[in-house]
């Protein structure tokens, strides 16, 4: 996991913090060529993508892209200071929740959820109410599946 994180740290500002953004996404490790996690605008996002292709740190299949290893995500992860990691889980789940489709927001639930609750202590009485809202929609679904597989 260290040598990951030597390669990554050898990247410019840019994409180093494209590298960060991206091991956030917990949505099977998967990604779009599209970022919205960062300032960076998406050439800028799909240039990283492609220097990371070639360091054999991702793979890349279509539009979509994936970490070649869960040792490349954890390492990447690792160097986003560990005071920042919850806010960043939830400007990632923050992310999700206004860009994804309502279908996939509900495939993609019990991930949002986790990534929201993750800033829960630095939300406004709104946001909790609307988190209160979709954990109680991630419960629902979560007793749903135990019984239909009980059945």
């Amino acid at each position: 996991e260290r040598a990951y994180a030597s390669s990554i740290e050898e990247f410019d500002d840019g994409t180093a913090a494209t590298m960060e953004s991206s091991s956030t996404s917990l949505l099977s490790s998967d990604l779009t060529l599209t970022d919205h996690s960062t300032d960076r605008d998406d050439s800028s996002y799909a240039s990283s993508v492609e220097e990371f292709e070639g360091e054999g740190l991702f793979e890349v299949d279509d539009e979509e892209c994936r970490f070649m290893h869960d040792q490349i995500q954890s390492a990447a992860f690792e160097l986003i200071c560990p005071e920042q990691r919850d806010s960043f889980r939830g400007k990632i789940g923050s992310i999700l929740l206004q860009s994804l489709s309502p279908a996939e927001l509900e495939a993609s639930l019990f991930e949002v959820v986790g990534l929201l609750n993750c800033a829960a202590s630095n939300i406004t009485d709104e946001e909790r109410d609307e988190l209160a809202e979709l954990n109680l929609k991630a419960g629902v679904k979560a007793s749903e599946n135990a019984a239909f597989d009980t059945a």
